[in-house]
This record gives structure tokens, C-alpha cells and sequence, in this order.
């Protein structure tokens, strides 16, 4: 009977060893390049698209969107990010969601906020150059003009 358990035992530990390595594997991989991160990419948007569970989809989605906001990212995408935790969000039970995850999309909202500000006021910024080009060209115009009003008058005196 002791020896039975100690194989019931053993074998559950190597049971654990096993689930373990297998989780480890499937962590994900830290890409380096802008091909790396296009490769991870890929391959965590097919996983989102055909894996039978959903909460692997959902995982998938989130992976996506701290990939898009990853520093060493040679392309970061704030608008994509933002849009895969909100995938990951109508995928992932509410429990799940843990407090770092709600920090992250209420920041990467704000973030679209201030891009779709900042974009407006580039939009004005460039009306605002072209119409000091135009009063500039306005300006030199009327000093020419002055000008050769002034040299009349100096012919006519």
C-alpha cells in the first residue's frame, strides 16, 4: 500500500510538471524586431479568430493589445490596442478583468481622446499656416504697392 501511494504520489507530481511546462510554453514570447512583432501578431490574431475556447480568444485579444502598446515596438498602435481590449472585454467574464487590465483601457481611451484632439488641432494649426501665408503675400503686395504709389508721387513733386 506505501508503495502505491508514493507511485500515486509521483505521479501526480510529475502530472503537475507536465501542466506546468505546458502553460510555461504557451506564455507569451517576448519579439524583439518589427518582423517578430508582426510574426506574434499574426499568430495571436489567428488564435483569436479560430481557438474553440473563449477565454483563450479573449487572452489572445489582450496579448494583441500590449503587444500594439510594447515599447520596443517599432509600430505602436494605441487605436488598435484599444480596440482589442475592448474585444478582450465583450469576450472575458467580468471577474477576470482585473484592475491593471481596467487601468489599461481607460488609458489607451484617454490616449485616442488626445490623438483625435491633437489631430484637429494639426487640422487648424495648418489652416491657421496657410492663412498667414496668404495675409504675408497680402503684406507684400501692399508694400510694393506703397512703393510704387511713393515713387509717383516723387516723379509728380
Amino acid at each position: 500500500m506505501d508503495s502505491q501511494f508514493h507511485r500515486l504520489q509521483w505521479g501526480w507530481i510529475f502530472l503537475l510538471l507536465f501542466f506546468i511546462a505546458s502553460c510555461s510554453l504557451q506564455t507569451m514570447k517576448r519579439p524583439e524586431g518589427e518582423k517578430e512583432f508582426f510574426q506574434e501578431t499574426s499568430r495571436l490574431e489567428k488564435r483569436a479568430r479560430e481557438h474553440p475556447e473563449t477565454s483563450v480568444r479573449a487572452q489572445s485579444h489582450l496579448q494583441i493589445a500590449f503587444l500594439y502598446v510594447n515599447y520596443r515596438n517599432p509600430q505602436i498602435n494605441y487605436t488598435r490596442a484599444l480596440q482589442e481590449m475592448e474585444s478582450y472585454f465583450s469576450l472575458a467574464p467580468g471577474k477576470t478583468q482585473t484592475d491593471d487590465v481596467q487601468n489599461w483601457h481607460a488609458v489607451l481611451k484617454e490616449v485616442g481622446k488626445l490623438q483625435t484632439g491633437m489631430e484637429r488641432m494639426q487640422k487648424v494649426n495648418k489652416g491657421l499656416r496657410d492663412e498667414v501665408a496668404g495675409l504675408k503675400e497680402t503684406i507684400e503686395k501692399l508694400k510694393s504697392l506703397d512703393r510704387h504709389i511713393e515713387e509717383r508721387r516723387s516723379l509728380t513733386k
